[in-house]
């Protein structure tokens, strides 16, 4: 299944890591969530298209959702060979369907132009989180010019005010397996920290959360695509984000999937500071986007007012399938005459 499945990604070009091998297996190992996996192959036995599904007891009920659709994935699907025939999500779908003890099939996080969401119509395919992007131009100069005085005065004078209280600070990334690794360290301290000081819980509290990230962060850095920014001064790491590159020229593109900061540096923008630095880089790299994936903090949309919507694919099986379903559509109902 690896080598099949690495084959096809190759095929496809590095466009989704969330659909790779690497971190897609590194999940199932972490979560240990039974995994349903389908390829269909072409002649010579290379796949054609891919798959993957993981099945879990929710409300009581067996249901099929993507694999990994917790871990923060964003855009997921199908994954299809250039060549597949027009009818290979249709038969990977179907096959996924006849396997045994599910009721509900939940598949969140799903590309709405993927091979998947076409198979979807009306009630079955529900609008979900809102991905905002940012359309990268040469510079930071030029990116700044296009927002409003008072956003490119802030971020300015944010970086002035950082860079005078900490002369020595530098931003690093690391983007090799044993560096990505020890980075990610990072970030998982500071995350938790700042949610901690938020009454929350880090998502990185979870040691098999850890275990995860670790494992598919290395693969990824092993093919080029993870990588770690530490904002950092000497020993003292103040802020770290996570994320991946995807995409080929003209369409690369930066996922930010994660970032974390010192507490006790709070009034001095780390955030900021180390956002504005990364975005930097990737233009100086010559990516044409950054993705800040799914989530609608203000911050965001304070970068850009670009952005396109995940979609929620629903199906059920049996009497039990169909009165979820059924009880689903009505509390909608209820919550759209409440609005």
């Amino acid at each position: 299944m690896e080598r099949g499945w690495k084959q096809l990604q190759r095929s496809t070009g590095p466009a989704n890591p969330f659909l790779s091998w690497e971190w897609q297996s590194a999940w199932a190992a972490a979560m240990g969530y039974p995994a349903v996996v389908v390829a269909a192959p072409f002649v010579d036995g290379r796949f054609a298209g891919l798959l993957a599904l993981q099945r879990r007891q929710r409300r009581g009920l067996g249901q099929l959702e993507f694999l990994g659709q917790d871990s923060g994935a964003d855009e997921l699907d199908c994954l299809l060979h250039p060549e597949a025939p027009p009818e290979t999500a249709a038969r990977l779908l179907q096959a996924a369907l006849n396997q045994r003890h599910w009721r509900l099939l939940r598949l969140e996080s799903a590309d709405a132009a993927g091979a998947l969401a076409g198979l979807f119509p009306g009630e079955r395919r529900e609008r979900a989180a809102l991905l905002p992007t940012l359309t990268l131009p040469g510079s930071l100069d030029v990116l700044l010019a296009g927002h409003s005085a008072n956003f490119r005065s802030e971020v300015r004078r944010r970086r002035r005010r950082f860079a005078a209280h900490w002369p020595q600070a530098l931003v690093e990334c690391a983007d090799t397996p044993r560096a990505i690794q020890r980075a990610l360290e990072h970030l998982f301290r500071l995350h938790n920290l700042r949610r901690a000081q938020k009454d929350g819980t880090g998502i990185f509290e979870s040691s098999r959360i850890r275990t995860f990230h670790l494992r598919a962060a290395g693969a990824l850095a092993a093919e080029g695509v993870a990588r770690v920014y530490l904002l950092r001064s000497g020993d003292a790491v103040l802020a770290a984000l996570y994320g991946f590159e995807a995409g080929t020229a003209p369409a690369r593109r930066f996922l930010y999937f994660q970032s974390g900061f010192d507490p006790a540096v709070t009034p001095l923008s780390p955030g900021t500071v180390l956002l504005s630095a990364v975005i930097e880089d990737c233009m100086a790299r010559g990516l044409q986007r950054f993705d800040f994936l799914r989530g609608e903090e203000p911050y965001k949309f304070r970068w850009t007012c670009e952005g396109h919507a995940s979609v929620r694919l629903l199906g059920s099986r049996g009497a039990a399938g169909a009165v979820w379903m059924r009880l689903r559509r009505e509390k909608q109902r209820l919550q759209r005459l409440a609005a």
